[in-house]
């Protein structure tokens, strides 16, 4: 009988689509990180003092951030995740070119941490640690 219910709930799981990139759904506050600048130069969150919140459905993103106070990016669009990668595709944003950009991201989740980080080849160019808002 217990195998019976394993099986069964397998089944539905694998039926349904569902997988560790489904965990990604909700809402998320950025606490760090760290992001290489236009110059090359690696600038801390938090000393740069960057806030920002992520709302991931279960076919889009939509992210908003501030700077020292002031408003700093803004996006939304569609995103795939695997169990290992999350790539952004925005179609509206305050930055780049929407619609032709992606970006991939590398991720973990860790309970209600969720830790990505995005390359450029070889060198890490990105770092953010994303907290989840619970009501």
């Amino acid at each position: 009988m217990k195998l019976q219910h394993g099986l069964l709930v397998l089944l539905l799981s694998a039926a349904s689509g569902l997988s560790a990139a489904d965990d990604l759904t909700g809402t998320w506050e950025l606490v760090s990180g760290e992001f290489k600048n236009a110059e090359g130069k690696m600038l801390d969150y938090q000393q740069e003092k960057f806030v920002g919140i992520k709302v991931i459905n279960t076919h889009h993103f939509s992210f908003i951030s501030k700077r020292n106070g002031e408003f700093w990016a803004a996006a939304s669009g569609p995103y795939t995740a695997t169990d290992t990668h999350y790539t952004e595709t925005p179609t509206i944003a305050s930055f780049g070119e929407v619609g032709e950009d992606s970006y991939e991201f590398r991720y973990t989740l860790d309970g209600d941490s969720w830790y990505t980080e995005r390359f450029d080849g070889d060198e890490r160019v990105e770092y953010e640690h994303w907290q989840r808002v619970t009501p």
